[in-house]
């Protein structure tokens, strides 16, 4: 089988018909709907398109494996154009061991996935690629914080030459002709995917040589899925995610799809090992309670947001829990709950939700780091791209089993504070008496032990 690659697709140039099939197959999944082909049924969808008679280009390396199992041979005709190779002579001085392996691996790979926990410097190595491989760099993410962070750092490291910012009201891409011969432009997903099909929008896209993405496991959401896919001379195509392929829905080929296969894993372990970031020891609360209600929505509102009980157990976690600290919920009302009951134990609480604007949170992070308050009570919004070093717990309220969102929570503690924290606390509620809430809680207690992290039952009264 031979195979015609770009930036984006694979295209069969020559096979036979049980190649095809096999292609078919070996590329579908079952799903219930279908970004990159319409059509099909039976819950099943193929990224391999049979009109086109291609596939997206991330898969190849996925391909060429199962092809190999299979006794069948692959050829690639590589028709893309390297728009900068590799600067020998780039300064990476500043990035640590494991961090210029990344970018070695993106050079010499140029596409796939940097599978790297959180706080072990994913902002650096973005500088890094964009000083080895010097041409126009899109780095793309879904937070407008961490927009402006790596935005802000760039220009740092950088003193003569301006990032662009695109998003929060914000349209202002880099100059590509910079004295160094690369850019650096930093745009939010939200705010490219709203600018989709208007001529801004392409002429940014077109301009995109090297595309870099945050909170990779995000890219099978369609908005998102349609952005990466029309940055059609984006040469280099790098991922990065602490859970790149944790999705519990199948969907995590949409990732690989787009942007490649794993290139490069550090695990947090190492890390830990290497005093990189702090030691996780999680605390598990047995919280029994049934309910009759016959709806998810029913019994989350009853058993987490409304129960008694379980809020007081968070609340004396919480008393018991070293300062700063940040509780996590999923709902306004819980967490105005929460507040109160947290106040009421003389825990000085702010509140912050996906509502206030930037500087409100930075207020409350600034709040936090001076000691003023002992706690954030907070939603979504503080689980990616908050960076507290001197966080000493987590209490997590929300429930929920989400592998990727329960890791991306632990991730807010596991910056070491300049040495000078070694270790922090986790705690979360061991729901037991409702099946979901079983099922939920024993979901994030596997992800955890997948890690390698100290899980000890800690029982508080209520």
């Amino acid at each position: 089988m031979w195979l015609e690659a770009n930036n984006l697709h694979a295209r069969v140039v020559r096979a036979t018909r049980e190649d095809r099939r096999w292609l078919h197959g070996y590329l579908s999944f079952e799903d219930t709907s279908a970004h990159y082909r319409k059509g099909g049924g039976g819950g099943r969808t193929s990224l391999y398109n049979l009109i086109a008679d291609s596939f997206p280009a991330g898969l190849i390396s996925l391909v060429i494996r199962g092809a190999k199992a299979e006794g069948m041979q692959v050829q690639i005709i590589d028709k893309r154009t390297c728009p900068a190779p590799r600067d020998p002579n780039a300064d990476l001085a500043w990035l640590r061991d494991y961090q210029e392996d990344a970018v070695e691996a993106s050079a010499r790979r140029t596409r796939g996935i940097l599978w790297m926990p959180t706080g072990s410097g994913k902002g650096e190595i973005v500088l890094g690629l964009v000083r080895a491989m010097p041409c126009n760099w899109l780095f793309v993410v879904h937070r407008s914080g961490l927009m402006y962070d790596i935005a802000d750092r760039y220009e740092k490291r950088n003193s003569l030459e301006a990032a662009g910012r695109i998003g929060d009201g914000k349209w202002e891409s880099a100059d590509p002709s910079g004295a160094s011969g690369a850019s650096l432009t930093c745009a939010t997903f939200q705010t490219l995917s709203k600018a989709y099909g208007t001529p801004q929008f392409a002429q940014l896209a077109n301009s995109a040589q090297g595309l870099i993405v945050d909170e990779a496991h995000c890219l099978p959401a369609a908005s998102f899925w349609r952005v990466a896919m029309q940055m059609r001379n984006a040469y280099y195509r790098i991922a990065m995610s602490g859970t790149p392929l944790a999705r519990g829905d199948r969907k995590s080929l949409y990732t690989v799809a787009a942007m490649g296969s794993v290139i490069y894993r550090i695990k947090p372990d190492v890390l830990i090992a290497a005093g990189v970031l702090a030691k996780p020891r999680i605390k598990l609360v047995p919280c029994f309670q049934t309910s009759d209600r016959p709806t998810w929505q029913g019994v989350y509102g009853e058993c987490i947001v409304r129960s008694k009980r379980r809020n007081r157990l968070v609340t004396e976690a919480a008393k018991r829990a070293k300062a700063p600290m940040l509780i996590f919920v999923k709902e306004i009302k819980h967490g105005k709950l929460l507040r109160t009951m947290l106040e009421d134990a003389n825990i000085q609480t702010d509140f912050v939700w996906g509502s206030d604007s930037q500087r409100s949170r930075e207020r409350s992070v600034e709040r936090l780091e001076r000691g003023d308050i002992d706690a954030i009570v907070c939603s979504v919004v503080f689980q990616e791209g908050i960076d507290i070093p001197s966080l000493e717990s987590v209490v997590v309220a929300s429930g929920g089993q989400s592998v990727i969102a329960t890791l991306q929570r632990i991730g807010r503690g596991m910056r070491t504070d300049q040495g000078r924290k070694t270790t922090f606390e986790v705690w979360d509620l061991d729901d037991r008496g409702q099946k979901w809430l079983e099922k939920h809680s024993r979901a994030r207690s596997r992800a955890y032990r997948s890690e390698g992290y100290e899980v000890v039952v800690e029982s508080v009264a209520a």
